[in-house]
């Protein structure tokens, strides 16, 4: 247990939303349901060589550690209670993939695919 705050060190650096909703105040969130429906005029077209903005690009991150860990690290992201990674079963050497989106969505791509 001795590893324990190192391991949610980790998890707060490494697995994060652009949005943190704990934090966002009730007035926030009336001001999102009343915007809603806003619908903009016309729709920006962008060119097809112009690259990409910062908020459209993707990030890859590549995290290799222990699959107890991999575990502990899906059942955090995906809001489960954290002992839940007990009853997860992963082969070590294992790709999980875990998928943020900007919105702070989560969900889980592949978890220990070989």
């Amino acid at each position: 247990m001795e590893d324990a705050p190192r391991i949610e060190a980790a998890f707060r650096r490494y697995i994060r939303r652009d949005i943190d909703h704990k934090r966002v105040s009730l007035k926030e969130k009336a001001l999102a349901q009343l915007s809603d429906g806003f619908v903009p005029d016309a729709p920006s077209s962008t060119p097809l060589d112009a690259s990409p903005s910062k908020e459209e690009e993707h990030e890859f991150m590549i995290i290799v550690c222990h699959m107890n860990v991999i575990r502990y690290f899906v059942a955090r992201a995906l809001q489960i209670p954290p002992e839940t990674w007990l009853r997860m079963r992963g082969n070590n050497c294992g790709l999980t993939e875990i998928i943020i989106k900007p919105n702070g969505q989560v969900s889980l791509g592949t978890f220990a695919d070989v």
